[in-house]
């Protein structure tokens, strides 16, 4: 029988081999998950009616998104954005956030509606997922302690801006066009008016996307000879109802909000915007150098100007990723912890959140003038 020599330095080296190669293979792994992407979704509206200003807000999320990660990423992890159509309709946001939650994203940016917010809510934080919106001004997610974060002000505070600037103007009964495709929005937007504002309220509803009669709609409007009238529309329907309004000869301060706040205005209301009032909180006329930065930019990469909804979709993001940065954990409640702990200095100023994820911040009367809009005051 032949002998098996046992030679210990072959035996080690051999031995040592291994070793390296398995470490080898342990820190290639943990490169390898170091840097895979970290998804996150977006779910807005870019198919439905006033669907443009869906496009604007999905183009300034993909900018803060380039620049995150030519940034670093968030710890060196790049992030990729599933983008979902919700169509502006309710059934669509659940439809879309569904999506979203099977690809296990821990946060989701959307909607630009109150009401597909609302219709996703459930969907969404029922998941522990964050679900962050610069959009949705709805007061039945304020003061909730959820999975739901805004960086924008809720309609409480539009209502008792709207009324103060009534009054400022000696307003005493005002008449409200109110879309119903938006009810999560322009009913709590009427009705935090009409809690602050003592004067004459009527309302005239109606539904975008019905072959409307426009004449008959802002003859009704207009019939009780309001001081002022508020358009709770987005801005094509604002378009529409401001051309109207011209026609018959209406000398009443016209009034509309955020969802008008889109260069899609000027498309539809030729020239008729001029004179307009929004109740808002951007401000149009930031010149900061980061905005700057901001505006050479969206033009460089998307051939268009800067806008609200461009430039608080790219706020939310970047504020997001610094939040994702000092997390504990990236899942919904590490990020919503880090989110709501700190001040962050936004594109647009000053954010900070409340223990409920509810923001405060100014809110500016701006208006058209010249075939832009220009900022009048803060209110």
């Amino acid at each position: 029988m032949k002998k098996i020599m046992w030679k210990p330095r072959k035996f080690f080296r051999s031995s040592g081999s291994i070793v390296l190669f398995v470490l080898f293979f342990l820190l290639l792994f943990s490169c390898e998950r170091h840097t895979e992407p970290l998804e996150i979704g977006l779910s807005v509206n870019l198919s439905g009616t006033g669907g443009a200003a869906g496009e604007h807000v999905r183009n300034g999320v993909q900018l803060a998104v380039r620049e995150i990660n030519k940034a670093g990423g968030i710890n060196g992890r790049p992030l990729k954005l599933i983008i979902k159509d919700d169509t502006g309709t309710p059934k669509g946001a659940v439809a879309a956030d569904k999506q979203l939650v099977r690809a296990g994203v821990p946060v989701i940016v959307g909607h630009n509606r109150s009401s597909t917010t609302l219709a996703g809510y459930p969907v969404v934080t029922s998941h522990d997922i964050l679900l962050m919106t610069a959009c949705s001004a709805t007061t039945r997610l304020t003061g909730k302690k959820d999975f739901f974060v805004r960086t924008c002000v809720d309609c409480n505070l539009y209502g008792k801006k709207t009324a103060k600037l009534l009054q400022d103007n000696n307003i005493h009964s005002v008449a409200f066009l109110m879309d119903m495709a938006n009810p999560g929005f322009v009913t709590d937007y009427a009705r935090s008016t009409a809690k602050y504002f003592p004067g004459q309220i009527s309302k005239v509803l109606f539904r975008s996307g019905n072959t409307e009669d426009w004449d008959r709609l802002i003859k009704k409007l207009i019939r009780p000879q309001p001081d002022a009238v508020i358009l709770l529309t987005e801005a094509t329907m604002t378009g529409m109802a401001l051309q109207k309004l011209k026609f018959f000869r209406y000398r009443g301060m016209k009034i509309a909000t955020l969802w008008t706040q889109t260069p899609e205005l000027f498309k539809y209301s030729g020239g008729a915007a001029e004179g307009l009032n929004l109740v808002t909180y951007v401000n149009p006329e930031l010149d900061s150098p980061e905005y700057k930065r901001f505006q050479k930019k969206m033009e460089s990469h998307f051939h268009e100007k800067a806008n609200a909804r461009s430039a608080s979709s790219y706020e939310l993001m970047m504020i997001l990723a610094r939040a994702m940065r000092s997390a504990e954990n990236l899942q919904g409640k590490g990020i919503l912890k880090a989110l709501i702990s700190r001040k962050y200095q936004g594109l647009m100023g000053t954010v900070a959140f409340d223990e409920f994820g509810d923001v405060i911040r100014p809110v500016y009367q701006v208006q058209v003038r010249g075939g832009r809009f220009v900022l009048d005051r803060e209110i």
